[in-house]
């Protein structure tokens, strides 16, 4: 299988508009997270869009993402963070979502806190303007969790 084709195929059928699109898209999705390569966490936050209809499938996705992250959290978190800046106008929702389960997690949560410390000042202000939001959105569910992970 050829990774670069599948990532493709991904951020093509990202809308999934048509019943082609979701098969395309589940199937090129199910092929990537088979692989456990942590490494192409980034590219597929890329396939994120707010614009999709298929709101069970790109939660499908969310899982995909935080099965590959179990392999090395440290590596997969930095490149959840590393990508937010390049994806948060088009996806914000998703976005949001991700690090809704990235805050319900106390471990996931302390290595996140670990791995804004190592972003520079533009990229890591986009996380920290999202988790702000996030905090301002629910303080009582996510105020605490918010607090910890921006106590860099």
């Amino acid at each position: 299988m050829d990774v670069r084709s599948e990532l493709t195929r991904i951020h093509t059928n990202r809308l999934m508009q048509t019943e082609k699109e979701i098969s395309e898209f589940k199937e090129a999705l199910s092929n990537l997270i088979a692989l456990g390569d942590v490494s192409i966490i980034d590219e597929l936050c890329m396939a994120f869009d707010d614009d999709t209809e298929q709101h069970e499938i790109m939660f499908g996705l969310i899982h995909g993402i935080e099965r590959l992250y179990r392999v090395d959290v440290e590596e997969g978190l930095y490149l959840i963070a590393l990508v937010i800046p390049s994806v948060i106008d088009r996806a914000r929702e998703w976005m949001a979502f991700l690090h809704y389960r990235i805050l319900n997690h106390e471990q996931v949560r302390s290595v996140y806190r670990s791995v804004l410390s190592k972003l520079d000042g533009e990229k890591k202000q986009v996380v920290i303007d999202l988790l702000k939001d996030i905090k301002c959105e629910d303080p009582v569910m996510f105020g605490g969790s918010v607090d910890e992970v921006l106590s860099v």
